[in-house]
């Protein structure tokens, strides 16, 4: 192997051995989920065991500048049975196949007025009134919801459902609370017997220890960055100084 060779697979070798590290930091936080896999999980997180969660709905709640955003997401229905659960009402969808475009403008302030009461926020014992509320049809006929509340302090929040006697037995409701960064603030399936999701609000300025990692990785790439090229420009001055002696 010719010294220019041998000089670049060092070099090489230095700048894997950091990346990876590097790679190690970054990564340790991210989490796939793939819906076909949900069967496998149990309640408490273990692999492989019986009584997986299943879904009712999935919400996110986002601590915007400009208020708290709560996006609540059901499919097949569900929030039409929420709507109406004898699925006695005239002229309102009660099944997946029922909900058409036509169906859902005609249902639509029924769906509003009905998702004002989904949630009950309270920010340091105090409860916070929703602000605007909005619904839409997606392509995949899932129900989505778009309710806005007043931007909580710094402190507790607690977001808890209002409707969770009325899903089927068995199910959850899947809560996430992020802050304006993208960062968990906390996460939950939510049932009858645990009805709410309590997180910390942070003061502004501060951090949580997620947050924290975020802040570095975009400095832990610089600095794997940095080293390969440092390694590559050390390995050609090798080079050099081989080359005229």
């Amino acid at each position: 192997m010719s010294p220019l060779c041998r000089s670049v697979v060092q070099a090489w070798r230095h700048a894997l051995l950091v990346g990876g590290l590097c790679t190690a930091v970054y990564a340790h936080d991210t989490i796939i989920f793939d819906a076909k896999e949900a069967a496998k999980y149990s309640i408490d997180g273990a692999w492989g065991q019986s009584t997986p969660i299943v879904l009712h709905g999935q919400a996110t709640a986002i601590l915007r500048p400009e208020g708290l955003e709560i996006a609540l997401t059901m499919a097949d229905g569900a929030a039409y049975k929420l709507l109406d659960p004898g699925q006695t009402t005239a002229g309102v969808a009660n099944s997946t196949t029922d909900v058409n475009d036509t169906q859902f403008t005609q249902d639509k302030p029924l769906l509003i007025a009905r998702a004002r009461t989904f949630f009950k926020v309270a920010n340091n014992g105090a409860e916070l009134p929703v602000g605007s509320v909005n619904v839409e049809l997606t392509a995949a006929r899932d129900t989505v919801f778009h309710l806005i509340y007043p931007n909580p302090a710094p402190g507790t929040l607690d977001v808890g459902l209002t409707y969770l006697g009325q899903i089927p037995a068995g199910e959850k409701e899947l809560i996430t609370v992020l802050d304006h960064t993208g960062t968990t603030l906390g996460s939950a399936t939510l049932g009858v017997d645990n009805p709410s999701l309590e997180v910390t609000v942070p003061a502004p300025g501060t951090f949580t220890a997620a947050g924290k990692i975020e802040a570095v990785k975009p400095w832990l790439i610089f600095g794997a960055s940095l080293v390969v090229v440092i390694a590559l420009l050390v390995a050609l001055n090798k080079f050099r100084r081989t080359e005229n002696q």
